[in-house]
């Protein structure tokens, strides 16, 4: 695959993200302003159920699309998940590794683990961690629009 494939591809990937982060904090805001997690509608859990599959949703492309991404064009080759974190969080890109490894642990349980009875518990952790995966998109996006101008020039 040549430098100007993997350019696009990185281009349409913060495209996604983009398009994904929105989403998310669009429901965020509203499970945030409208709802009391301690006293759940149907309309609530409803609420919840999106903004955890939109933060699953979010962190998937920034982590398996953008992260990798940037990676390949900076360095032509993948990385593991570990070496992929250390690598960001040496050039600035997540700001603790440990938050990162955290919000894809969170990500893993909205996909695979969560049981009826976990769902508050769930609900709760995501929003305490909405801050650290806005924050990681955020600066993701500019990393990735200087990585891009630069291989432009």
């Amino acid at each position: 695959m040549t430098n100007t494939d993997q350019i696009k591809i990185l281009q349409e990937n913060k495209l996604a993200l983009t398009e994904s982060f929105r989403w998310l904090q669009r429901s965020y805001a509203i499970c945030h302003e409208q709802f009391d997690i301690n006293e759940l509608s149907d309309e609530g859990y409803d609420a919840f159920e999106s903004l955890t599959s939109r933060f699953a949703r979010t962190t998937d492309i920034l982590t398996n699309k953008v992260f990798r991404s940037i990676i390949y064009l900076e360095e032509g080759a993948s990385f593991s998940w570990l070496d992929t974190l250390l690598y960001l969080e040496k050039n600035g890109v997540v700001s603790s590794l440990d938050d990162a490894r955290l919000i894809k642990e969170l990500r893993n349980e909205i996909v695979h683990e969560y049981t009826v009875s976990d769902l508050k518990q769930l609900f709760i952790e995501v929003l305490n961690n909405c801050s650290k995966l806005f924050e990681f998109v955020e600066t993701a996006q500019r990393y990735s629009d200087k990585l891009l101008n630069k291989l432009k020039s």
